[in-house]
């Protein structure tokens, strides 16, 4: 038997490789007789489309995981970034100077640096120092140092004066927490015979900080740390 293909059999369907109908029509309805013609040119069709389907379904599967894995990233980045800017404080060492011109426990907080212990805040040049240290005592102890209390202004430290006993808080006006350039220390470090307390003693010098000869004994506070002179 001769094939002859129909009039319509040089159109070609928008799909890729899918020849029109009119040609699948002529040859199977000359091969099978047009009802076998028509159920086999109907089950092609169904066929085509099943296979289109399964495509865009793949397709929208693979921009969900997409979507997901940019967001995932995304979160990443800025907890990333959040990490970074908390451990990294910003201080201009130019405060210092402008902190001077104020009295004892006066120091507006524009003029002071936060450390990287929430709540926490010293005069420029201190906290500059205090980064430093605080980063070499992670490297060796794996923890930020511990702090208690840093810059006091004059009303915490008039409270202080009036609820603490005899010798252990400056008169209000005098404390050097006042001046923000004293710390508080814990994690340890308020234990004299504590690793921590010989580690500071051993290195606090390198980065301008120590601890005061009189905190030894009278009164008798390992906790108390100073940084440089005022």
């Amino acid at each position: 038997m001769k094939f002859l293909p129909g009039k319509n059999s040089n159109i070609v369907l928008p799909w890729t490789g899918v020849v029109l109908a009119g040609m699948l029509t002529s040859g199977l309805a000359a091969a099978f007789g047009p009802s076998d013609g028509e159920r086999a040119v109907a089950e092609t069709g169904a066929a085509t489309a099943v296979a289109a389907n399964h495509s865009l379904a793949a397709v929208n599967e693979a921009a969900k995981t997409s979507a997901k894995t940019s967001a995932k990233t995304s979160a990443k980045t800025g907890s990333t970034a959040k990490r970074t800017s908390a451990a990294e404080p910003d201080c201009d060492a130019s405060r210092s100077k402008k902190a001077r011109e104020f009295p004892n426990g006066r120091i507006p907080s524009r003029y002071l640096c936060s450390l990287p212990q929430a709540g926490h805040k010293l005069r420029a040049d201190a906290a500059l120092a205090f980064y430093k240290l605080n980063a070499a005592y992670k490297k060796h102890f794996g923890t930020d140092i511990c702090v208690t209390s840093s810059y006091r202004p004059y009303s915490k430290q008039k409270q202080l004066y009036a609820t603490m006993p005899s010798g252990m808080a400056a008169r209000p006006g005098t404390s050097n927490h006042g001046w923000g350039r004293a710390l508080d220390l814990c994690g340890g470090i308020q234990n004299d015979s504590s690793r921590q307390f010989k580690w500071m003693e051993n290195h606090s010098k390198k980065y301008g900080w120590f601890h005061p000869a009189w905190a030894y004994s009278n009164p008798y506070e390992p906790w108390h740390w100073e940084y440089g002179s005022k």
